[in-house]
């Protein structure tokens, strides 16, 4: 075990604090992100504001070391005009910077999963609705990051943007291709993959069966099919989903005349 930090410092103060008190120095501080600041703005509610970091400054100032956006959306919220705040001793900016690294790089990210999952505990719209396209295609979402078996996916944000894109019937439909193709496989409901067959089952539905889609990928590796996709980037870029359908796409009309497939647009 680590050596324990016996200099500890001075305990910080909880303490209400008027918005008109507090000021952000540039000089440490990242810039604002209006998009984040409207994302707080629009679901301002105190039981998840929690409290921003302060430290005291010269004639009753204040000065942001943690929670500058929070504290930008509370300012313009008609309603609030003070904010729940921890109050920390400084010497100096150099010291209120060290402190700000310091939260900032030692605080661990949720991850998509714990996202996830957390979403679908609080009922989030968006959750809710990837988890109904997988229980449809009976799939689910890894418990943890990392914990890979057959017919589970780490691939949150790809789900998201296939059923804003392409709707939960194609979204299904890709899930259900790659479950056949590969039904082994604990890596197959890659993001790109399921992103890249709703592609193609949209701009397709009435005319591809899944079978037929499946056939053909399952001559092919998930390694090969990215090394070809790889060559169809370097000659004419795109995403790596793009490059993916194209590729599926080649291999389906490989030798056909008549009902070819097409890959499809991107949204």
């Amino acid at each position: 075990m680590s050596q324990i930090n016996q200099h500890i410092g001075d305990k910080p103060t909880l303490e209400w604090v008027a918005l008109d008190l507090i000021d952000v120095d540039r000089n440490y501080q990242r810039e604002i992100k209006p998009l984040l600041v409207e994302k707080i703005l629009t679901k301002f509610t105190w039981r998840k504001f929690g409290a921003i970091v302060l430290t005291r400054k010269a004639e009753g100032r204040f000065a942001v070391v943690e929670g500058q956006h929070r504290w930008k959306a509370a300012c313009l919220h008609p309603a609030v005009d003070a904010v729940p705040a921890v109050i920390v001793t400084h010497d100096d900016t150099a010291s209120e910077a060290d402190s700000f690294l310091a939260i900032n790089r030692d605080r661990m990210a949720v991850t998509s999963v714990e996202q996830y999952w957390a979403g679908v505990t609080a009922g989030d719209d968006a959750a809710m609705a990837i988890s109904k396209v997988l229980q449809a295609a009976g799939c689910d979402v890894v418990p943890v990051q990392g914990h890979y078996r057959p017919n589970l996916t780490n691939s949150i944000s790809a789900l998201d943007r296939c059923l804003k894109r392409y709707g939960h019937g194609s979204t299904r439909r890709a899930l259900l291709v790659i479950r056949e193709a590969w039904p082994d496989d604990a890596k197959a409901l890659r993001g790109t993959l399921i992103t890249a067959l709703a592609r193609i089952i949209r701009a397709n539905e009435k005319t591809v069966s899944d079978a037929d889609l499946a056939a053909v990928i399952r001559r092919e590796s998930f390694a090969k099919l990215t090394a070809h996709a790889e060559s169809f980037r370097k000659l004419s870029g795109g995403s790596a989903d793009t490059a993916i359908a194209r590729t599926i796409a080649e291999l389906f009309n490989r030798g056909k005349r008549v009902n070819v497939l097409h890959f499809g647009a991107s949204a």
